[in-house]
């Protein structure tokens, strides 16, 4: 993981959003309207987060490529897709939101919904979160945030781009388990998720659960297929 971004004068945070930082939630302040309001054009803002994600994606890339899993962020078009299936929830959640290239689609299409997201590098969260004023930002693995998964509201969808594919067995069933919890608390809660197989993103323990193949995106790097994972609903038995 890399190192937190520097600016802190002699051993302390010099805003309130750095101490939020250093505590592991990156607090946003009053201009949440700010990023909405300067891409009213098309609905998105074409440059996303500040410059240089890309290139710092890449870099988190080649440190750890288990953990990120891909070589390149997102495309739109494969955004666009994991934001329509996260439409009419009162909460979004995203699980790994790396360069933001997904957050930006959530953020535009969805404004009334409380957003939050869970990142792993803190470079990456502190960028989102300026590039991104309405999002609550949590720095962390997903399993050391279990906190914000499981308060997020009864109706919230998790949006995860999480590659459980290529992730350590040990953290991929801790990381799974958890997201069982927050799926099974509430039967309105859903999980949107992408993978560039043609298996399931991985297995439920619960019998309770299943998943759904919701669309491939083709014009993705590589082609990839947007999941969502859910309660089954009860058999009618007479």
């Amino acid at each position: 993981m890399p190192p937190p971004d520097s600016g802190f004068d002699n051993g302390g945070p010099r805003t309130a959003g750095e101490r939020a930082a250093r505590s592991g939630a990156l607090a946003t302040g009053p201009g949440r309207d700010r990023w909405r309001a300067g891409s009213a054009g098309s609905g998105h803002h074409e440059g996303g987060a500040p410059g240089g994600l890309a290139d710092s994606f890449f870099a988190h890339f080649l440190r750890a490529p288990a953990l990120v899993g891909g070589i390149v962020p997102s495309s739109r078009a494969l955004g666009r897709a994991m934001s329509r299936h996260a439409a009419g929830f009162d909460a979004i959640v995203e699980l790994g939101a790396g360069a933001g290239s997904i957050t930006r689609f959530l953020a535009a299409d969805h404004p009334r919904a409380a957003l939050a997201v869970i990142e792993r590098s803190p470079e990456l969260a502190r960028r989102i979160a300026r590039g991104w004023p309405r999002v609550f930002v949590h720095s962390g693995c997903v399993h050391e945030r279990a906190d914000a998964l499981l308060a997020q509201p009864a109706r919230t969808v998790a949006v995860s781009s999480l590659p459980f594919r290529s992730l350590p067995g040990d953290l991929a069933r801790t990381t799974s388990g958890l997201i069982e919890r927050f799926l099974l608390a509430h039967p309105a809660r859903r999980l949107v998720q992408y993978s560039y197989g043609l298996r399931e993103p991985f297995a439920f323990e619960s019998p309770l659960l299943r998943w759904h193949r919701a669309e491939r995106v083709w014009r993705n790097v590589p082609p990839a297929i947007v999941w969502i994972a859910s309660r089954a609903e009860p058999s009618n038995r007479s």
